[in-house]
């Protein structure tokens, strides 16, 4: 009996110590990071952040698209995983806003666990170097000499959508929306004339600004964009009180994420965007390095659900099915 006491005093150590010995373990195998969109901008900000990311962490975080269902299936596919740091969400601040425009939800963006904000952005509104408008006034005073058929196209259930009915409540205007599983394939029919214009996070149209197949008329933020200096704000465009909270991006995952696993992915993401070629090419892509911790980044979450409900709110503005 005396002779089996050390033995049984192993065992209780390595039960003790197993789940800790996990977490420090982590991670032992790739990451699959979720994003919730088609092939665009935000999946190109996501693999310009896990790259350095992956060093760090020793192991591959292998991006995936996933859209549809205004970003609700990716979304719901993380929100649903086993909580265990292997399957994560690069997302928008967008998805804070849909439960306020969608009339079907496929999760709760706020009930996931948040591990950090990687970038920030504005809203522009863009439209197609061929249209005669030069200026936001002048769009405006063309849809309301052609109600319903000035259209604006955009991943539903987002920023984008909120500010084109934004734009519209604000000038008094008529504009028709079109959605689309992601900027990218707005971007053929913006080009071609079959879309009127989009607001759009500046890393999804630069390189067609840049190619002059695209022209701004204005810049959702309180400054302008330090890509775009030319180009004025809403409110210097003349369009008063368009007041929106700004664009992030950051990585979460799904609800009871294991606190060792948080940090560890945190420490990554810290490091990783103070690192001068990351900077580098997330400001080509029209972005901002922006850390935040986890708990900053939940904080984040939390008043951004608020702001843009009062938002919606003070605009009247109805939830739209899928």
């Amino acid at each position: 009996m005396l002779q089996k006491a050390p033995l049984l005093t192993l065992l209780l150590f390595a039960l003790l110590f197993a789940p800790h010995a996990r977490s420090q373990a982590y991670p032992d195998r790739p990451i699959r990071v979720i994003v919730a969109y088609a092939p665009g901008a935000t999946d190109a900000a996501a693999r310009v952040v896990t790259k350095p990311m992956s060093v760090l962490l020793g192991q591959p975080m292998v991006i995936e698209n996933k859209p549809g269902a205004e970003a609700g299936i990716g979304s719901s596919f993380v929100a649903k995983s086993v909580p265990d740091g292997y399957t994560l969400l690069y997302t928008p601040s967008s998805s804070i806003l849909r439960p306020y425009l969608s009339a079907e939800m496929l999760y709760d963006p706020l009930a996931l666990t948040a591990i950090g904000r990687a970038v920030g952005t504005v809203n522009i509104l863009v439209i197609s170097a061929v249209h005669p408008a030069r200026t936001v006034s002048e769009l405006v005073a063309h849809a309301k000499a052609n109600p319903g058929k000035v259209t604006y196209g955009s991943v539903g259930g987002g920023s984008a959508q909120l500010a084109g009915m934004f734009l519209e409540k604000l000038a008094g205007a008529e504009f028709t929306h079109v959605p689309y599983k992601g900027t990218t394939p707005s971007m053929v029919d913006l080009i071609a004339g079959r879309l009127t214009f989009i607001f759009s996070g500046v890393g999804h149209v630069l390189p067609n600004i840049r190619a002059g197949k695209l022209r701004v008329l204005g810049v959702t933020g309180e400054e302008r964009h330090f890509q775009l200096p030319d180009i004025p704000t809403m409110t210097e465009a003349g369009v008063r009180n368009f007041d929106l909270p700004p664009i992030w991006h950051a990585l979460v995952g799904p609800l009871k994420l294991p606190r060792p696993v948080v940090n560890r992915l945190n420490d990554a993401l810290r490091t990783s965007l103070a690192d001068p070629e990351a900077i580098k090419a997330i400001n080509a892509l029209g972005y901002e390095p922006i850390y935040s911790t986890p708990e900053q980044m939940q904080a984040q979450m939390l008043s951004d659900h608020d702001n843009w409900g009062k938002i919606v709110k003070a605009a009247n503005i109805t939830k739209q099915s899928l």
